[in-house]
């Protein structure tokens, strides 16, 4: 039986498997956010260290969401990569504001912008 939350998550490599984009579920919630972590560690296991969590179809995101977004930033950035956000509504981007990780978490209006970000890192 699949696990409900795998099936909640899309991800896709991209640009020969040098960047795993995940399409988060529509809340990214405590029920979720360990799944995410999981996603960001398998990939980094297998050498990956860029990712754009694209939020086209995500609209809420609680504290253990942001935490599962920064969780791995260092150890992306130490090994030349990063997380880059794409797709943000308004909401998830005031929540980002707040919480001030508008000042860490580059942040791109479409998933095409957020894709050649990456070329340049």
């Amino acid at each position: 039986m699949e696990n409900k939350t795998e099936s909640l998550f899309h991800t896709n490599s991209i640009m020969e498997g040098n960047v795993l984009v995940i399409q988060p579920p529509p809340r990214l919630d405590a029920s979720i956010s360990q799944k995410l972590k999981e996603i960001f560690s398998s990939g980094i296991n297998h050498g990956t260290y860029n990712f754009i969590v694209d939020f086209a179809h995500t609209d809420f995101i609680d504290s253990s969401g942001l935490g599962a977004l920064v969780s791995k930033i260092s150890v992306c950035r130490t090994n030349n990569g990063d997380i880059i956000l794409t797709s943000i509504s308004s909401q998830i981007k005031e929540v980002f504001r707040i919480t001030h990780l508008d000042k860490i978490l580059k942040c791109f209006d479409n998933l095409d912008e957020a894709i050649e970000s990456i070329k340049t890192i």
